[in-house]
């Protein structure tokens, strides 16, 4: 069992070291061993924020210019140099999203 002084040294850990947001088009699902999307189309520097000792929101804004007619179908979480993938999630595409279009996407994790 994890402590809850351990869970907040891990969620500090995370929140300073994993400060990249991907977003992609891929469409296969979540593969414990995957290093990357499936179909990665651009990244953005997130703003995290922890609520508790336990939970960090990892906000990634994105700019319609960069995905315009893109749909949306996966998210992942790195670390600062983009070389480990923390998390993906696959999701129902939502999109094409015009290039006038600005998106904020959050995730949040809890650390249990």
């Amino acid at each position: 069992m994890i402590t809850e002084g351990g869970k907040a040294a891990i969620r500090d850990l995370i929140n300073t070291n994993y400060t990249k947001m991907k977003i992609g088009n891929g469409g296969d699902s979540t593969n414990p061993n995957a290093s990357d999307l499936d179909v990665p189309l651009v990244s953005a520097t997130t703003s995290n924020t922890t609520s508790g000792d336990t939970a960090i929101d990892f906000k990634g804004t994105f700019t319609g210019s960069d995905i315009a007619g893109q749909t949306i179908k996966e998210i992942a979480i790195f670390n600062t140099a983009e070389t480990i993938m923390l998390g993906r999630i696959s999701i129902d595409g939502f999109g094409p999203l015009a290039s006038s279009d600005s998106i904020d996407i959050i995730i949040t994790m809890e650390i249990q």
